[in-house]
């Protein structure tokens, strides 16, 4: 595996970490009886994306992985709507594949 795809991946296994960060952070803000459990995973998996993303700086320049890291926006988006049941809209859903386009042709020419 190449130094770009190494960095590539760890950003791509970040976004999908903010996405379970932020919805426990949501499920704090409802959850009266686990609230501090809840904050405390949220907390736990941002620190746990925050050195991942670190070290893909390591492979990919700030450009790059920031552009990249756009697909915290998609992972968001998902797994509201697998795991809290919220509804996105038809816009919302064609904005994720734009996003989805632009990065692909962020890491194509990376």
């Amino acid at each position: 595996m190449t130094a770009t795809a190494t960095g590539v991946l760890l950003v791509c296994v970040c976004g999908i970490i903010e996405g379970f960060a932020q919805i426990a952070l949501k499920i704090s803000a409802s959850a009266s009886a686990r609230r501090t459990a809840w904050i405390a995973a949220g907390t736990a998996l941002f620190v746990i994306r925050a050195v991942a993303y670190s070290t893909a700086l390591r492979y990919l320049n700030v450009n790059v992985a920031y552009a990249v890291d756009a697909l915290s926006f998609v992972a968001v988006a998902v797994l509201s709507k697998w795991l809290l049941g919220e509804h996105v809209t038809p816009i919302r859903w064609l904005g994720i594949a734009l996003i989805c386009v632009g990065i692909g042709m962020i890491v194509a020419d990376a």
